[in-house]
């Protein structure tokens, strides 16, 4: 790490040194979301793991962690999708798990019922025994180095985490996928202060990693079987990769999914400071890649987001330079429902109706793009602005669906 990186990357606390020695990453060849595609993908990576026997114990509360990121359906390629979760739920069970939980807490304070209908969940779960668990509950804190998170109250009574995250880029952090999709654990209300407090790709990356190293997860399955490209997380492009990884390193899982996006995971400050800080292996030499979908894997190719420029403005001028050269959210009118989201979500509440238009005061905006995250219509655009006067650019969402 270099000087800028110790000073926002200490994960002592809470942070378990990763063993020594080999970490086995399985990818497994899942051309669609088929039941049995899945349900075959899903046997060759767990197995390869040793069995989900070998995490889930007789009577045991699982809590399965898909990436609910918002409201979007399944085939806009933001979520996880449905019938993977469905199957890792069927794997539970047969492992004997006394109780099975499923959740997730998106951005902002979104409505879990339409949540759970819009992206599959009650789909997923139904004619199981997996419940859904609400983060509209009590919270208990959780210390996190200078901060405090909040997780639900029941969480203390879950044994086993499984992660089951979506292969996406980000605007802000590169990438997103298993060291991020932990930091759904956080009560989403509770996270838009953290946008504010931690603004820069390197500040908010460091932060996640230490919310990492906190709440880590006993499996990782990640869903890149459609992943989402371009200025992800939410309005990217799918882009069919054709694949399900699974590893107990969810660094080193992240880091083979680099080679999707064409980069080296020292190029991802969260999975660089989590190597750092001993949460996992990154360098490839020490992974043990191997399963069917390897070949496939390394034959995609994802358009990176706009945080392939970001990362190159050094911490000390991050400030200055989002004065000069902004990045900034604008509705698109013509395609905004008037739902409210975005000025729900908006950290600084710079979001207002003015006779009867949503707006974005500009001035006090902080780029952190919550509006843009949780608007599930996608009616909001990136403009590139010079100082605050001048638009030179604006890159719309392009709606797509897939199978």
């Amino acid at each position: 790490m270099n000087r800028q990186e110790r000073e926002t990357g200490d994960f002592s606390r809470g942070a378990a040194s990763f063993a020594t020695g080999r970490s086995r990453v399985v990818v497994a060849d899942c051309p669609s979301y088929s039941s049995g595609e899945v349900e075959s993908a899903l046997a060759e990576v767990v197995e390869a793991m040793g069995g989900m026997s070998s995490f889930v114990k007789p009577g045991q509360t699982v809590l399965i962690k898909p990436n609910l990121f918002s409201s979007h359906p399944p085939d806009h390629a933001v979520t996880t999708h449905p019938e993977i979760v469905r199957q890792v739920i069927l794997l539970c069970a047969r492992a004997g798990a006394g109780r099975i939980w499923v959740g997730d807490s998106p951005v902002g304070a979104q409505a879990e019922k339409g949540l759970w209908r819009r992206t599959g969940m009650e789909e997923a779960v139904s004619g199981t025994t997996a419940e859904l668990k609400s983060w509209h509950v009590p919270q208990k804190p959780v210390s996190c180095g200078a901060d405090i998170l909040a997780v639900p109250q029941w969480y203390g009574d879950v044994d086993v985490v499984i992660s089951l995250p979506k292969l996406k880029t980000h605007c802000l952090t590169t990438m997103t996928c298993s060291l991020k999709n932990i930091y759904g654990l956080v009560s989403g209300p509770a996270k838009i202060q953290f946008h504010i407090k931690y603004p820069s790709p390197l500040t908010m990356s460091a932060f996640l990693v230490r919310v990492f190293a906190e709440l880590k997860p006993h499996l990782t399955i990640a869903d890149a079987v459609v992943a989402m490209e371009g200025n992800g997380p939410a309005h990217g492009h799918p882009l069919p990769v054709g694949v399900l990884l699974a590893s107990r390193d969810a660094v080193a899982l992240d880091a083979v999914g680099c080679g999707a996006l064409g980069i080296l995971p020292s190029a991802v400050p969260m999975i660089r400071l989590a190597a750092a800080g001993r949460l996992g292996c990154m360098d490839e030499s020490l992974i043990d890649c191997r399963g069917s979908g390897v070949p496939r894997l390394r034959a995609a190719r994802m358009k990176p987001s706009i945080s392939r420029f970001l990362r190159y403005i050094p911490e000390s001028l991050f400030k200055l330079s989002t004065i000069l050269w902004q990045l900034r959210p604008k509705i698109m009118v013509k395609e905004c429902s008037k739902c409210g989201s975005c000025a729900t979500n908006c950290p600084t509440g710079t979001i207002h109706d003015q006779n009867g238009i949503l707006q974005i005061n500009q001035k006090d905006c902080i780029g952190c793009f919550c509006c843009m995250e949780s608007c599930p219509q996608g009616a909001i655009a990136l403009q590139l602005y010079l100082g605050s006067l001048f638009c030179v650019a604006r890159k719309r969402r392009r709606k797509v669906t897939t199978c």
